[in-house]
């Protein structure tokens, strides 16, 4: 008996396993699709994550641009009246002095800087 049943065990477990029917390709398929399908359902997830974060990223950035141009514009209006400051200051001058001057060129070296003290002189006794 314990032979027979030696000999059983490893017949009844053999037929068990080489017995099971084929799986269909259908049912293959199936299971690549349903696979695939998990993938598209992840990388569909992480696409919004990405999304997300780009919008919030995106809202940063056209905060700052609207505050930039804010602070450019009032910039402008401040360079804008000063303009006009100094316009009117210049209007106001008057810019017949009644005088006559010359200009003339500060030289380089010292030797020629007193020579022009004397010409400026001459030149300045001649004016008045």
């Amino acid at each position: 008996m314990k032979y027979l049943l030696i000999i059983l065990i490893p017949i009844i477990y053999g037929c068990q396993t080489t017995t099971a029917q084929k799986v269909d390709e259908s049912v293959k398929e199936d299971r690549e699709f349903e696979e695939l399908l998990s993938k598209v359902e992840a990388n569909n997830k992480l696409s919004l994550e990405v999304q997300a974060q780009a919008t919030e990223t995106q809202k940063k950035i056209v905060t700052q641009t609207v505050e930039k141009i804010t602070t450019l514009k009032e910039e402008v209006t401040t360079l804008k009246t000063e303009l006009n400051e100094v316009k009117a200051t210049l209007d106001s001058v008057s810019s017949d002095t009644g005088v006559n001057f010359i200009l003339l060129p500060i030289p380089k070296d010292k030797e020629n800087r007193s020579g022009l003290s004397s010409n400026h002189d001459s030149t300045t006794r001649r004016l008045h």
